[in-house]
């Protein structure tokens, strides 16, 4: 009698524990969809978030952080890394730091010679940048107390919002380019940005669906009638993400769609039913032609209707990108000159303006290097590196652990691998583009590597929870 009350007040937690966490998810979402730090509804997500986790610090349990003391050293390392950044140095110090040749001639000219001065150059960007994030951290508190079973229902939820940013997106581009549609009126006015402020992070978004749709299909099924009903659905809205994606104008987002679509076709496998699967569920297959063919119809109608942006600007210059490519050799030098300290987390658009040449100049800014890896290096420094280097040192761990057993031993194998490829499809994003930067898309990644760390541990501690 006392296990079975054990158990019900242990199901009780996490059960309310999960629906914080999904309320939490949706409103970042709603009002988290930009990288921007001037974004009005951030006044609103941000305080939500340090909310969040005061009360999942009071439900946390020495357990929880023993069972994932890795991912809290991580997190702990990556909070720590621009409060380095904000500790006041004498000038002993910091005036001897590379890249500081032109702080330390605007001193003396001032008499302000003997000022203490943190590593970053621009420590406000630095504290906006350490409070965006909370966000995520009040994601990864509330979601290492869940169990195995809890988190793999992020999935459905994770597939549902993509699924109405998609479609939110044609309500956009149908519209008023300066309608009410558009939660962000910042950048990509006209495109189909969905939830977000901009294409390149909705076409990721949508990218990363194709995946989880094809784990949806093949995981969690007990029966022939749920096998129909989750196929359908993941077909169903395999579909419509084609059409969705081309729409977003994002070449990024289209590659990412393509990565997304093979990797999807490596992670599905036939469901094991617990009952004896009817003759008649060989007709089944016919379906996929069936969806083959609508997948093709909609694809075809997108382009005819000259709604198919992203195919556009593939055969189009696009003077902003090649700008940008510019632009990459010329931020790596001068992150060089910065290094080991840094410039400071945040602090890119500031320092990139000093070193900006005459013949890159434009009316626009660069907000950010479009490169994270590379603007990393720029604003982090050594330190940020070595936590980078870590986490790659991790990921490739998990992910040959993952390789190492086979599919068809249970969801925790499957998941794990879902999560390494969300991580990769993230990694290759940020090659060109900042999606990380997005608290919305930032949570994703918080799921994803809990999903991939799932895998380290012993079977029986996530399995025994299906």
């Amino acid at each position: 009698m006392p296990k079975k009350k054990n158990n019900y007040v242990s199901r009780f937690s996490h059960d309310w524990q999960f629906w914080l966490l999904c309320g939490f998810l949706v409103a970042v979402f709603l009002v988290g969809g930009s990288s921007r730090a001037d974004v009005s509804s951030l006044i609103l997500l941000r305080p939500l978030a340090i909310v969040v986790c005061a009360i999942a610090l009071i439900g946390l349990r020495w357990d929880d952080v023993k069972s994932h003391s890795f991912l809290f050293a991580i997190a702990f390392a990556i909070l720590l890394v621009p409060v380095i950044h904000l500790i006041p140095l004498p000038p002993s110090i910091w005036q001897h730091l590379p890249g500081r040749d032109l702080v330390v001639e605007i001193d003396k000219i001032t008499n302000l010679q003997n000022q203490w001065r943190p590593i970053s150059l621009v420590p406000t960007e630095t504290w906006n940048a350490f409070y965006a994030l909370f966000i995520p951290l009040a994601v990864f508190l509330l979601a290492v107390q869940l169990d195995a079973k809890h988190r793999f229902k992020l999935l459905p939820l994770l597939i549902t919002i993509g699924l109405v940013s998609g479609l939110w997106g044609i309500i956009q581009i149908i519209g008023n380019p300066h309608g009410p549609a558009y939660l962000y009126r910042t950048t990509n006015s006209g495109s189909a940005v969905g939830l977000f402020a901009n294409r390149n992070h909705q076409a990721v978004f949508l990218a990363m669906l194709f995946p989880m749709l094809s784990l949806y299909a093949s995981t969690g099924i007990k029966g022939e009638a749920q096998m129909k009903f989750q196929t359908g659905v993941a077909l169903s809205i395999g579909a419509l993400l084609i059409p969705l994606t081309l729409i977003t104008g994002s070449r990024a987002g289209l590659a990412a769609g393509i990565i997304g679509m093979l990797c999807a076709a490596l992670l599905y496998r036939k469901p094991k039913l617990n009952t004896p699967v009817k003759r008649k569920v060989q007709k089944f297959k016919w379906q996929y032609a069936v969806g083959a063919f609508v997948v093709l119809c909609l694809t075809a109608l997108t382009v005819l209707m000259s709604q198919a942006q992203a195919l556009q600007r593939l055969a189009q210059s696009d003077q902003s990108e090649e700008l940008r490519f510019k632009t990459w050799g010329l931020i790596a030098s001068k992150a060089w000159e910065y290094f080991p300290a840094g410039s400071g987390i945040g602090s890119f658009v500031e320092v990139y303006k000093i070193f900006e040449p005459a013949a890159l100049l434009r009316s626009s800014y660069f907000n950010h290097a479009h490169n994270d890896w590379l603007e990393l290096y720029l604003t982090g420094g050594l330190l940020a590196l070595v936590v980078l280097i870590i986490i790659i040192v991790a990921f490739t761990r998990c992910v040959k652990l993952s390789l190492s057993e086979k599919l068809t031993s249970g969801r925790r194998v499957a998941f794990s691998r879902l999560g390494a490829v969300v991580i990769l499809i993230f990694a290759l994003a940020s090659l060109v583009d900042y999606p990380l930067r997005v608290p919305s898309l930032a949570c994703v990644l918080v799921i994803a590597a809990l999903w991939l760390g799932d895998i380290t541990k012993p079977a029986r501690q996530t399995v025994s929870s299906f």
